[in-house]
């Protein structure tokens, strides 16, 4: 598309732009897979993730988010790429937890004195 060719009020450019409708449908479906894929991950992540968030949990929704979303968009990219970034986060992410909870200087550095105090009672 030229530049010469773009009209303020093209609604049908402004709403589907040049894509096709046969990727609109894909769309669609990756966006079922996905949000089905990124629901089981975060129940995996615990009821934790439903609640206050930390630093290191805020990090990881805005994580998976970004994971998610390329997929979605872009037709050369499979949603294969997004499931196994999925896993990876998942797994760093139990890991993270799991560590930090073994190890008080871990936590006292990612998380502060005051979660310390507040884990102590």
């Amino acid at each position: 598309m030229k530049k010469e060719d773009i009209e303020l009020w093209d609604w049908n450019r402004i709403l589907l732009g040049t894509a096709s409708p046969e990727f609109m449908l894909e769309v669609f479906l990756r966006t079922i897979v996905s949000f089905l894929l990124l629901f089981a991950i975060l129940r995996l992540l615990g009821k934790k993730m439903n609640g206050q968030l930390n630093l290191t949990e805020t990090a990881v929704m805005i994580t998976l988010g970004a994971i998610i979303s390329v997929p979605m968009q872009m037709p050369d990219r499979g949603i294969l790429i997004g499931v196994i970034a999925l896993i990876c986060v998942l797994i760093l992410q139990r890991f993270f937890n799991w560590t930090s909870v073994k190890s008080e200087r871990l936590e006292n550095a990612t998380q502060g004195k005051l979660a310390i105090l507040v884990r102590d009672g």
